[in-house]
């Protein structure tokens, strides 16, 4: 197996562990990309796999003048559970939060509502140690954001969107009047919300439209890396039908038989990365953000301009990927069209 291929050569994201003097640079630029000014107070929701993170994060939000609030719980088990209401609470009166977080609380009231309430922050789901250190930290995020409003701003006034890959992902929605959702890496005004060290804009189909095919090749959360075992998602009249492929697509099939909620299986996202300088199947925000790479999200829509509130997100991320608004090339590959 080549590392040039692979930069992890096991089967899930298990990194070896980062100092806190190497992860403070990224911590640092966090802040910055968050601009966090002094007297802000921030929280940080994170859970005991994550806490040597949060603690990072602190530090940097303390060095800018922040005053850092970290929340711990265990592991929910599932990305897109909701949090205890304590910390839905939290969410609503800090003025900046962070998600460091092994499962995803990006799909969570707690989030919707401290954005409803002009707050800002950031997702940070499966962050590793080493993401604050190399990959996509590295990337220049203004500039994620500018291709990122560019695509976006054709995105909104168009009524279908299409991917293809050479695999054969060939995957459909209607969108028209769904919100576009800039999760650049940039959350700086009120109101804002990024994915970090993501860089990805996004949006839900109209329930019921999406339909075709979507062939995972990169990994899969709560699954882990599909690069040699691909996952064949078939998706009809919105929802996901049928999973397809060796052990990882029956580890994803049992992950969703588990919910017991046909709202599990809800195509729920088109989502297309910005990040020039995320690595290949490294860590799932880099997997999620990597230019060139789209992500397909499974469950709920509801925190993205949807209606479906499941009991989960997933998300299954593929490569090379051809974007098409309306019927037109906007994205090959990495290769901006516009």
């Amino acid at each position: 197996m080549s590392t040039k291929e692979w930069s992890v050569s096991y089967w899930h994201y298990m990194p070896g562990a980062s100092s806190p003097m190497q992860m403070m640079k990224g911590a640092m630029k966090c802040m910055k990309c968050g601009d966090v000014k002094e007297g802000e107070t921030v929280l940080i929701s994170t859970d005991t796999n994550k806490l040597r993170i949060a603690e990072t994060l602190g530090g940097a939000a303390y060095a800018v003048g922040a005053i850092p609030i970290i929340m711990m719980i265990p592991p929910v088990g599932v990305h897109g559970a909701q949090l205890p209401e304590p910390i839905v609470a939290a969410f609503r009166e800090a003025d900046v939060f962070l998600q460091p977080s092994t499962w995803s609380q990006t799909h969570t009231r707690a989030r919707v509502e401290a954005i409803k309430a002009g707050k800002r922050g950031c997702t940070m789901c499966e962050v590793t140690e080493d993401a604050l250190c190399v990959g996509a930290i590295e990337a220049d995020y203004e500039a994620c954001d500018r291709l990122g409003r560019l695509l976006g701003a054709a995105l909104a006034e168009s009524s279908e969107v299409r991917i293809t890959t050479p695999l054969g992902t060939d995957i459909r929605g209607e969108v028209k009047g769904r919100p576009v959702q800039y999760e650049t890496g940039l959350f700086k005004t009120p109101g804002s919300f990024a994915a970090f060290p993501d860089s990805e804009i996004n949006i839900s189909p109209i329930e019921g439209t999406a339909e075709g095919i979507v062939v995972s090749d990169v990994s899969i959360m709560s699954v882990g890396v599909t690069i040699y075992d691909h996952v064949t998602l078939i998706v009809k009249g919105g929802r996901v039908v049928d999973v397809q492929g060796g052990m990882a697509a029956a580890k994803l099939s049992q992950i969703l038989k588990g919910m017991n909620d046909e709202k599990a299986y809800n195509y729920a996202e088109f989502g297309i990365g910005l990040n020039p300088k995320a690595r290949l199947a490294a860590t799932n925000l880099e997997d999620l953000g990597r230019l060139g790479n789209c992500h397909a999200g499974i469950g709920s829509n509801f925190a993205i301009g949807g209606k479906v509130l499941a009991p989960n997100h997933i998300d299954a991320m593929y490569r090379d990927a051809t974007v098409f608004f309306d019927g037109k090339a906007v994205l090959a590959n990495g290769v901006c069209k516009i």
